[in-house]
């Protein structure tokens, strides 16, 4: 099946957890909620008019009802899909305009998102300048924490979590992936794995190992067991800009 309606390119798109919805955002400015099965209610079906390019986003995990939003200027907006409105209006800091990407854990009312700096550069990735990964509490729609990065980090392209929610991981435009235990709300381990920016990462459907794709189109599929040991790889230059979560 074929849903139209955008009229900019495409940047974000993901199933809802119940896989009943689909989320589409675009550099247009709109954010586009979807049904694709002729047997499931279409009330959820909305139009989202943020005014700015959308840049990220993320189903809530459990409830099935928020959808987080991130955009090129510092907003994040949570969609109530029954409601039809926005619930919630946070603002990163003005240092850090550009929600590159949301991640919520699929176990804790908690989201993080990865904000960029803007950069002096004269490509997309110069562009993006430097990093700030924030923790946000989904009941009081607080900042909780930043997680520490260093001095002047790179941006943070890619986020994901493991099956508990216990450990983040994070990819970067200098081609690093960085470690996180999110109990103790500090970086555990991170290694080069992408001579170029990494575009997207993913545990394995073990959480063993983590895939990573760079900007290059070159894959590699990272041993957790044996830190910086490539299991697997494969180029795909030609057909790839993003990896798809395993269900």
């Amino acid at each position: 099946e074929t849903f139209l309606g955008h009229t900019g390119p495409i940047s974000r798109c993901c199933f809802s957890a119940s896989g009943n919805n689909i989320a589409s955002a675009s550099l247009d400015g709109t954010v586009m909620i979807w049904t694709y099965d002729t047997s499931t209610p279409v009330s959820r079906n909305a139009t989202i008019y943020c005014g700015t390019e959308i840049l990220s986003l993320d189903w809530e995990c459990k409830s099935d009802r928020l959808l987080l939003i991130g955009t090129s200027d510092g907003c994040i907006k949570a969609w109530n899909v029954d409601a039809k409105r926005v619930v919630c209006d946070l603002n990163t800091t003005e240092a850090f305009p550009s929600v590159l990407d949301i991640k919520c854990s699929p176990v804790e009312p908690i989201f993080v998102s990865a904000a960029a700096s803007g950069g002096a550069g004269s490509n997309y990735i110069d562009n993006l300048g430097f990093a700030s990964l924030t923790v946000w509490n989904m009941k009081t729609w607080k900042a909780m924490t930043v997680l520490p990065l260093g001095e002047d980090p790179p941006a943070i392209t890619s986020l994901c979590f493991n099956h508990n929610g216990k450990i983040l991981a994070a990819s970067a435009v200098d081609g690093m992936i960085h470690m996180f235990d999110m109990s103790a709300g500090l970086q555990i381990t991170g290694w080069p794995a992408h001579d170029s920016s990494i575009s997207s990462i993913l545990f394995g459907p073990d959480e063993t190992s983590i895939f990573s794709l760079g900007s290059d189109g070159k894959i590699f599929e990272w041993s957790l067991q044996n830190q910086g040991q490539i299991l697997w790889s494969r180029d795909s230059s030609r057909y790839i800009s993003s990896l798809t979560p395993y269900t």
